[in-house]
């Protein structure tokens, strides 16, 4: 009996400190507090050494909100981005990117290393993940255009040899979409090689009304917009990346990745009906084909060590890009009191490049019981915007040849400690950035630009009895995309243009986060006050006299505004049954012109509500059921007009092959399978754009083949990241 307990109490502090070390509990003195606690908990049947915890999955650890993934039922979930989905806080959107509630894009991070190509969240897989942070105000050392981060931490790796993972990944709405993904991992010593390749066929369609809305005099014009359209893309990405450690105090690698688009056409019709008092008075009749062709180039490298206490992390990133695009519209614009047509061709050509490089320096040492770390980050660009067109009518664009020449350089310091059981970081960075503007050669000084700004970050965190707790400042800042800096003015309809803007200016945002955790439930409130916010909005086509054409482009907003977020969340497990509640609710006080040209404020409370339910059945099945609900509401310049539910079904299971042949996943899915997700917004203005689309199923399948596998593990944390987030 006493050998019995002897071996229990060994058996759970095993499991412990092993749990402990992967969440790098930094402090002795918490560490034995969480023991303590931890090992009351703790379930340990002899024999078949069944091993229960109620430790919650989604803790406050410092400044983040960190979700163990392993052991979990979220080891089954899928892919990466299907993870993500599960998490509080985040909406992950296959192949385009994460966004955190309340903050927008987020920086994602794989091992460290800064994730460029989102499509690499499904090629990773559940089990293959440690855990997850989200970080809602991140520190000093990231760049002050960062909104949140979020850091994905894989499993380490086990054994050597080669390794091969396969994801074959196919879904179909209107039409069907086959990828394919083949990773084959060396490893030998401190030598890791992993080489990939990623092919896929996309085969993509949209239906879409749009109604434009606006008052000319006395009288009430609408444009009603139907637009159905079509897309096939090819492409193929090559990578290879390796890492190696020399000793556990000294580690370097690289990563390169080749993206080539082999074909992207899009094909597609637009009819629009213009009323005048809801009198038709003219109609047009488009045909558009759009051909693209792009390839990029990334290649990154980094040195992670430590010379006694002092810690050293270097990175170094390039990326090289062009695209190309035509797009020709035949228009037929046709008068309906009249009878009468006429015919307008137009053909446009956009061509883009980036040459880009950055390079970051961090040095981090312990002070005064805490760490200290500073350092250092450098980026340049030299992105040109070609624009030409070849018209068979005279229609109000032109020409345009631009090259910005563009760098930036920042410093930060940033310092962590605990004092008790509070732990503080604070932190202060500058960023300066100048930009040279050049049209067909020629400098346009009224353009170009130079600003530095200071950005300060504040993180407090604490138990409170059973209770975590953490509070957080940041102020950010939101630079405008290359795209949104042009002064090309492209044509799509006789109707409608758009344009850039290269008088636009950065949007700041001081933005405050308070997260409370307790077992298995998390709260989360957010204030931010938003300065100089971006926005689209449509307007009469400046020096036409013609009324009913109209050009979309970006502004600053005139006036700063206010948005609260409020979020809740609960995970318990109930036996094989793993319900998600989670609930969010935003409200603001955001002011923009109405019909009349009057000033109102969009102001209506705006919800987000997920159920979502994880069932373990006999014989390896899971089962996963998800419904999502939006209410109607304000968010920014946007209304949503209707409410929205989206149900979504899926199951799950693993087989393993004879022989050592590895196992293999297959997943099925259907998303929206009551097609009740339509969604109906409005950009409010002084010509307001309703935007409609249709809901309609999506089907898919997953399958997975892991042959002795192991994980990737490139360290790099990357380089002028918020810079190339803005290509």
């Amino acid at each position: 009996m006493i050998m019995k307990r002897v071996f229990t109490s060994l058996a759970a502090s095993l499991c412990v400190l092993a749990m402990v070390a992967q969440n790098n509990v930094e402090q002795v003195d918490s560490v034995n507090a969480e023991l303590d606690s931890i090992m009351k908990r703790w379930e340990i049947t002899l024999g078949e050494v069944v091993v229960k915890s109620t430790l919650p999955k989604t803790q406050v650890k410092g400044d983040a909100l960190r979700t163990t993934v392993a052991g979990s039922i979220l080891e089954k979930a899928g892919t990466t981005t299907d993870v993500l989905n599960k998490l509080p806080m985040l909406k992950a959107t296959k192949g385009s990117g994460v966004e955190v509630t309340g903050r927008g894009a987020a920086e994602v991070y794989i091992n460290g290393r800064k994730v460029q190509d989102m499509n690499e969240l499904d090629r990773i897989q559940a089990d293959q993940i440690q855990s997850v942070d989200v970080i809602q105000n991140p520190g000093a050392r990231y760049a002050a255009a960062t909104k949140a981060v979020v850091r994905i931490q894989l499993k380490k790796a086990k054994g050597e040899g080669i390794s091969v993972v396969d994801y074959v990944d196919a879904w179909y709405k209107y039409k069907g979409t086959l990828t394919n993904n083949l990773d084959v991992n060396y490893r030998t010593g401190g030598l890791d090689i992993t080489a990939s390749l990623w092919a896929g066929t996309y085969g993509g369609r949209s239906l879409q009304e749009n109604i434009l809305t606006y008052k000319n005099d006395s009288y009430l014009y609408s444009g009603v917009c139907n637009q159905d359209t079509h897309e096939r893309w090819n492409g193929y990405s090559p990578q290879l990346q390796f890492n190696y450690t020399i000793n556990d105090k000294h580690s370097f690698g690289a990563f390169y990745k080749w993206d080539h688009n082999l074909k992207n056409h899009g094909e597609g019709d637009l009819v629009t009906d213009i009323f005048e008092n809801d009198r038709q008075f003219e109609r047009s009749e488009s045909h558009i084909m759009v051909d693209r062709g792009s390839h990029k180039h990334i290649l990154s490298g980094y040195y992670n060590g430590r010379v006694k206490n002092l810690s050293i992390d270097f990175n170094f990133d390039a990326l090289f890009n062009k695209s190309d695009e035509d797009n020709t519209t035949d228009e037929n614009l046709i008068s309906t009191d009249t009878g009468t047509a006429t015919h307008y061709n137009i053909v446009n050509n956009t061509k883009s490049t980036n040459n880009f490089w950055a390079g970051k320096l961090v040095f981090s040492y312990p002070l005064l019981q805490g760490n200290l770390s500073v350092g250092t980050e450098y980026s340049y660009n030299r992105r040109t915007d070609t624009y030409s067109y070849v018209s068979s009518d005279v229609i109000p664009v032109k020409a345009s040849d631009n090259l910005i020449k563009e760098n930036m350089c920042s410093g930060f310091v940033e310092y962590g400690r605990r004092f008790g059981r509070v732990f503080v970081q604070a932190g202060l960075r500058y960023e300066h950035l100048g930009n040279d503007y050049y049209n067909f050669g020629v400098k346009e000084e009224d353009v170009c630009r130079s600003y530095g700004d200071f950005f300060p970050t504040l993180a407090l965190s604490m138990p409170v009895g059973k209770t975590q707790m953490s509070l957080s400042y940041r102020k950010d800042i939101n630079r405008p995309s290359y795209h949104d800096l042009t002064n090309s003015i492209i044509s799509t309809t006789h109707y409608t243009y758009q344009c850039g803007n290269p008088y636009l200016t950065p949007n700041y945002v001081h933005n405050i986060a308070l997260n409370v955790g307790y077992k298995w439930m998390n709260f989360n409130a957010q204030y931010s006050r938003d300065i100089d916010y971006m926005t689209f909005v449509t307007e009469q086509f400046p020096g036409s006299e013609d009324h009913t054409i109209s050009i979309v482009h970006t502004i600053n907003s005139e006036h700063p505004f206010n948005r609260f977020v409020l979020s809740a969340y609960a995970r318990p497990v109930i036996g094989k049954w793993h319900p998600t509640w989670s609930a969010s609710v935003c409200f603001q006080d955001y002011k923009t012109l109405d019909l009349d040209g009057n000033e109102s404020t969009l102001n209506h409370p705006c919800g987000k509500f997920r159920w979502d339910n994880d069932i373990e059945l006999p014989h390896g099945f899971i089962v996963n059921a998800c419904g999502d609900f939006i209410t109607r509401g304000d968010y920014g310049s946007y209304r949503v007009t209707k409410a929205a539910f989206v149900l979504t079904l899926g199951a799950k299971r693993d087989f393993s092959l004879k022989n050592n042949m590895g196992v293999i996943s297959v997943g099925v899915k259907v998303n929206d399978i009551l097609s009740t997700g339509k969604s109906d917004a409005v950009t409010m203005g002084v010509r307001h754009m309703t935007l409609t689309n249709p809901a309609k199923p999506t089907y898919s399948m997953s399958v997975v083949w892991k042959f002795n596998e192991a994980d990737k593990k490139y360290k790099g944390t990357g380089a002028g990241n918020s810079q190339k987030q803005r290509m």
